[in-house]
């Protein structure tokens, strides 16, 4: 009797225990029934199919601009209006991301993609600075150094012959991002092979399969299965690659610190590590925490050098990547660019107007980041709908971006969208970047890089559309293309 007893009472706490949970849940199960959406099963089967996209934009048509999908036992809403998006992104209590984004965590920890509430909004603050445009002015010499070395490796395929330019474009982007963010040349584009590279890879296919996935949802399942070795096998190549740069970089800023009070040299201000001006991002982090004005670990420095990393040179090549694609289809574009890139050689850091529409539609199209989502921490009302606590809420730019009121035929690349028009969209209509408090913070890092790259290449090649190729865009941490980005490529001295 004792032994049923001691059984009665722990089944009992337990059900008290989980009972918050059982009722949330039900309150979820009701009202995702006032919602049009698919059944698990169709998600599983497309899933299978590797075919989210297209998947997303048939369940928009059929569902109109508001629809849920259950993910296991999370709720997400979708939104695909700018007048929803608007009050998403600009509601100042959705600032914890999604349970999607606890799947990168092993990789980004609590870094500031991942981070939320006070403890984000503090990271944030210290990291701003660095992000102001007059210091990331000083990041254009590293970013056309490093395209010039790929005007010299893709001078192998300007004969005219159809080739996959994307993985040229991924290592130019990730030497890129490695001289501004944590400092040190990688000479990537050299290399015949990046292990950093293809751990990157190998992480974001993982965990793009994983957020998709029931059961793989459950750590503990996924830690035994194959797919959870992989991952951590990645992950090792991409953290121990971490702490070697922020062990080197700091005995490099201390050698440097010694030397200057040796020599009473005043020049803090003039000089870096390297005997330039510039400081990488690992730079500043470092001496914050040198200096005593921050309490970061060098597992916080490492979750902000991973984000950069990740977010820096993925999110850029692909933007790279699918403009060669496009404006190797449309030749009156790509003249026009050229011209204008001819005209403001040099001046990448102030306005150039047509590229930056041509960038922006780009991105309309091609969205680096397709969705995003936040937690609803406490009932939210989102036009005529209450979404309850629990839930969670997504920004459907894919869809957002493709809605005909905003951008009439929208699947037509124009740029005159953003180069003629722009003032007449609505302000919310175009959220590449996200927007709000939890905005992009390397907006302008981005536009940068990809107006000097893209100026600098055009000036030096012609792109020309490989016949019956379509880049197949595939919804991974970051969007891609599954098929590559092949192009024809012809020198401007000889394109005509």
């Amino acid at each position: 009797m004792n032994t049923l007893a001691l059984l009665a009472f722990a089944v009992c706490a337990i059900f008290l225990r989980y009972l918050p949970h059982i009722l949330r849940f039900m309150q979820l199960q009701r009202f995702s029934k006032t919602l049009p959406g698919p059944s698990v099963g169709e998600l599983i089967a497309n899933v299978k199919k590797g075919e989210i996209l297209n998947w997303l934009k048939e369940l928009r048509l059929r569902h109109g601009p508001v629809f849920r999908i259950w993910f296991g036992k999370d709720l997400m809403v979708f939104f695909t209006k700018p007048e929803d998006i608007k009050q998403l992104l600009s509601n100042n209590a959705l600032l914890y991301k999604s349970r999607n984004y606890e799947l990168v965590e092993p990789w980004l920890g609590k870094g500031l993609l991942t981070n939320g509430g006070e403890s984000w909004h503090r990271r944030r603050k210290l990291l701003t600075p660095g992000f102001h445009f007059r210091i990331l002015g000083e990041f254009k010499e590293p970013m056309e150094e490093n395209c010039r070395i790929l005007v010299n490796r893709l001078k192998e395929h300007a004969d005219g012959k159809p080739f996959d330019i994307y993985p040229y474009i991924t290592l130019f982007a990730l030497d890129a991002i490695c001289e501004t963010a944590m400092g040190i040349k990688k000479h990537a584009q050299m290399q015949s092979d990046s292990e950093y590279v293809r751990a990157v890879q190998t992480i974001c296919r993982i965990l793009h399969k994983q957020s998709f996935s029931f059961w793989q949802r459950f750590n503990v399942l996924f830690n035994l299965s194959e797919a959870g070795r992989v991952r951590n096998a990645a992950l090792q190549v991409l953290h121990e690659e971490t702490y070697r740069v922020i062990n080197m970089r700091r005995k490099q800023l201390q050698q440097a610190q010694a030397e200057q009070l040796a020599e009473q040299k005043d020049q803090q201000q003039d000089n870096d590590v390297g005997g330039k001006r510039r400081l990488a991002f690992l730079d500043m982090l470092l001496l914050s925490q040198m200096e005593g004005g921050s309490d970061l670990s060098d597992v916080d420095i490492r979750e902000e050098v991973d984000t950069f990393m990740f977010e820096g040179h993925d999110t850029t090549s692909s933007a790279i990547a699918f403009a060669i694609s496009l404006l190797s289809k449309h030749a009156e574009v790509q003249q026009r660019v050229y011209e204008e890139a001819i005209e403001l050689e040099g001046r990448e850091k102030e306005s150039m107007p047509y590229l930056e529409a041509v960038i922006k539609e780009t991105l309309r199209l091609y969205p680096s980041v397709p969705f995003f989502s936040r937690k609803v921490a406490e009932d939210l009302n989102v036009g005529k709908l209450t979404i309850p606590k629990g839930a969670a809420v997504s920004c459907l730019i894919y869809m957002l971006h493709r809605d005909p009121d905003s951008f009439p035929d929208p699947e037509r690349f124009d740029p005159d969208r953003f180069y003629l028009n722009e003032q007449q969209l609505h302000p919310f209509a175009f959220a590449a970047f996200s927007a709000g408090p939890r905005n992009c913070i390397g907006q302008k890092f981005a536009m940068l890089e990809l107006k000097s790259s893209l100026s600098m290449l055009l000036r030096h090649y012609q792109f020309l559309p490989v016949a019956g190729h379509q880049p197949n865009p595939l919804a991974e941490l970051v969007m891609k293309s599954g098929n590559g980005v092949r192009v024809c490529i012809k020198p401007r001295s000889t394109a005509n």
